[in-house]
């Protein structure tokens, strides 16, 4: 079965998990045109009711699967540890209930490869909530990377580091749960550079874990072979500090910034490129350490909107974002679909292979 139809009714979610991301996704429903709140289960029970209470009308079931085989249920969000991804997909899928995974989608690529195989065999939707793809801003770079906007794209840069002390048991860092930053967080970079400038292959890269060998911090460099020269995408992450997590699209006519924390990021700015002369010896200038300054800085930002060639790109939207992966599924729900052609299966496990290729070498222990 490939879900419900939309003839005007809407899909009624339920919710496997009631931690952090899964009261976000139930907060986000409230924005979403197609979507609406219907039933949650936790591994708490008494968690599972404190979630209810806070979202009236929600049913709760003790179990996963009396979740899963409700009637009163049409599609499944996964929002439980990365480790039990795939089990809990497969309930879902077994039960004919449509699927969104949290990302990671599983903890690797084999993973990834039995659940979509399961979803297709039993002709039931199945994505991964990889939910940045689906901002209004990312709908926008790609039709101005398309129109030619920002000339040959050359380099995507982007950075995405959130401190968080390691933790036993804790589901983002515990290795034993599939937590570390390479994959809570390189599947983000790993994504968007896919999804703006295609399909890629890993360069090279390095990870540094920590003593329990959860990953800590790790850099990597991708190629893109479009038309025209190749791109690189250079993408770092961390557990162990706070980055400055911005994604910077760079092309020969033009640079796009989107804010921090790009994941998230409602705007950008659009800046000129502009190439030197052949013979022309850049220097430190007054001008260009003035420029450099951290008071230059802050006036540049200021002025960005008001000089030749600078620009404001504004895609605003209310609550965390999530509502737009929620109407994705409704979408391809509504005609038919079993796949998303913004988040396709195959992008998932291309993405999880890179990021096993990762994990197991260059890597080294603080």
């Amino acid at each position: 079965m490939t879900g419900p139809e939309l003839t005007g009714s809407k899909i009624r979610w339920g919710i496997f998990g009631s931690g952090g991301i899964a009261r976000r996704f139930a907060q986000d429903m409230r924005f979403s045109r197609t979507g609406v709140l219907a039933a949650v289960a936790s591994r708490s029970s008494e968690n599972a009711q404190s979630f209810a209470q806070l979202f009236p009308g929600t049913k709760v079931f003790d179990d996963y699967r009396d979740l899963a085989d409700s009637d009163q249920v049409d599609a499944i969000y996964v929002a439980t540890p990365n480790a039990l991804h795939k089990d809990h997909s497969l309930i879902a899928i077994n039960a004919g209930k449509a699927v969104l995974c949290e990302k990671p989608f599983a903890c690797n690529a084999a993973e990834a490869r039995e659940v979509a195989a399961a979803a297709a065999a039993a002709n039931v939707f199945c994505m991964e909530a990889m939910w940045t793809r689906f901002l209004p801003i990312m709908a926008d770079l790609r039709q101005r990377i398309a129109a030619g906007e920002l000339g040959q794209v050359a380099h995507l840069e982007a950075s995405l580091g959130f401190a968080r002390t390691e933790r036993p048991g804790d589901p983002i860092t515990d290795p034993a749960l599939g937590g570390g930053a390479l994959h809570d967080l390189g599947c983000y970079g790993m994504s968007i550079a896919e999804f703006l400038l295609g399909p890629f292959q890993l360069e090279g890269g390095s990870v540094e874990r920590s003593a329990t060998g959860s990953s800590r911090t790790a850099a990597f460099v991708l190629s893109h072979a479009g038309e025209g020269e190749a791109a690189l995408s250079t993408i770092s992450v961390s557990h162990a500090t706070q980055m400055r997590n911005m994604l910077v699209l760079s092309g020969s006519k033009s640079r796009i910034t989107l804010e921090a924390p790009f994941i998230q990021a409602g705007y950008g700015t659009v800046s000129p490129v502009r190439f030197a002369e052949p013979g022309a010896v850049p220097g430190p200038s007054l001008r260009a350490r003035l420029s450099n300054s951290l008071y230059g800085q802050k006036a540049k930002r200021m002025i960005r909107a008001v000089l030749p060639g600078h620009a404001k790109i504004s895609a605003q939207f209310h609550g965390s974002g999530l509502q737009f992966e929620i109407d994705e599924v409704g979408t391809c729900l509504g005609s038919g679909r079993t796949v998303s052609r913004v988040m396709p299966p195959e992008t998932t496990i291309s993405v999880l292979e890179t990021l096993e290729k990762l994990d197991g070498s260059q890597a080294s222990t603080s």
